[in-house]
């Protein structure tokens, strides 16, 4: 692939003090392609999901969109963080509009797509009401929501399926789909491998902040991934195990 036709990541480096967070971390997702980024705990997962965001500015490295700079085209970079939140006096449906207009689109077209991603996500009960009194799924929901209200060139999410139920993590991953037929690159960093196993089109394994191996889902089977994760990392088996019991959504 060039560097016109979807992302481009080349050499990122970030140090906090005299921790390297990411170090030399180099790969590429084609338009449409769906691409998990694995990893223990702590080994620069977040940090490099940032920078590809432009929410961080690595020491080194570039970033690059459909042939330009991410950080020239960030109105086209979704982000979903790991630990979401919402600001507590805004319905979710208003920061819906907020987050849209942001972007530059019309009323007519948030409210267009946020009636879509409510009707999907089940929050027609509850979107008018003040996200004060949400929980964290309902949270997660809105969230995501914004992102694919805004239809970006680029989704970068960061563990999406934490307080989704079965349902509304299975709408998540329809939606992911669709964005990617569409063109759109994504870049999903889980612990729920036995899901991601199926969606995910290619995998990074990503440990003390260097990406030591990427695999095609064409090149895994069965239990191929969890395999190879512990041969990767070279994390205890107690620590894989825990790694890997988080496949089940976790309850609202």
């Amino acid at each position: 692939m060039t560097d016109r036709d979807g992302l481009v990541v080349r050499s990122l480096v970030k140090h906090y003090g005299k921790k390297t967070a990411v170090d030399e971390l180099s790969f590429s997702v084609e338009k449409g392609g769906i691409f998990a980024l694995l990893g223990p705990n702590g080994a620069g997962k977040t940090t490099t999901l940032k920078m590809i965001s432009g929410l961080i500015i690595p020491d080194s490295g570039s970033v690059v969109l459909n042939g330009r700079p991410a950080s020239e085209v960030r109105q086209k970079v979704a982000y979903v963080p790991d630990e979401p939140t919402i600001f507590p006096n805004l319905s979710g449906r208003e920061y819906l509009r907020y987050t849209g207009r942001l972007r530059g689109l019309s009323r007519s077209v948030i409210d267009r797509r946020t009636l879509l991603c409510s009707r999907l996500f089940e929050m027609d009960g509850w979107l008018d009401s003040r996200s004060g009194s949400y929980s964290h799924g309902m949270i997660q929901r809105v969230i995501l929501s914004s992102a694919f209200v805004a239809k970006p060139d680029l989704y970068v999410i960061d563990e999406p399926l934490v307080g989704l139920d079965p349902p509304a993590a299975e709408t998540f991953w329809r939606m992911v789909e669709g964005a990617a037929t569409q063109g759109a690159v994504v870049i999903i960093s889980t612990h729920t491998l036995s899901i991601a196993s199926i969606h995910c089109r290619r995998f990074g394994i990503i440990h003390h902040g260097k990406l030591l191996h990427t695999v095609t889902h064409g090149e895994l089977s069965g239990g191929d991934l969890q395999q190879l994760f512990f041969k990767i990392t070279g994390t205890s088996p107690a620590e894989v195990h825990d790694y890997f019991q988080r496949d089940a959504a976790l309850p609202e």
